[in-house]
């Protein structure tokens, strides 16, 4: 493996890791939560741009990715607006609120998979939100 492909790989991991670690901040309800799930976002993107340079020496290191369906893309979209309006919800003390919004939201996505995402969404809220 040469450098290239070694420093490939180690960000590839990282992103990995940085992805997890936004989930245990999410799921620990470490505060200010947003913002340290901004900051590592801010280093994925920083990841994301030396991948590119790398990409650009090395193109047969970048992945090759499946364009989801018109459907998935459109129930993608619907799953990360009602999960936007949920948090901004708990954030402003509405609890409830957004258990409620994410409960409609189940009863009316047409996509199970992304009912369940929600579901499993709904039920962190509660734990991470409940006084």
């Amino acid at each position: 493996m040469n450098s290239l492909e070694r420093l490939n790989f180690t960000l590839k991991t990282s992103t990995y890791l940085l992805d997890s670690a936004v989930g245990q901040i999410r799921d620990a309800a470490l505060s200010p939560t947003k913002e340290h799930i901004h900051k590592i976002g801010e280093a994925l993107v920083a990841i994301f741009e030396i991948q590119q340079a790398i990409y650009k020496i090395k193109p047969e290191l970048e992945p090759k990715y499946d364009e989801p369906s018109q459907e998935v893309s459109e129930a993608n979209q619907r799953l990360g607006n009602a999960l936007i309006k949920a948090y901004e919800l708990a954030d402003n003390g509405k609890l409830n609120e957004a258990i409620n919004y994410l409960s409609d939201f189940e009863n009316k996505e047409v996509s199970q998979y992304h009912r369940e995402l929600a579901s499993i969404e709904r039920e962190r809220l509660n734990k991470n939100y409940a006084t």
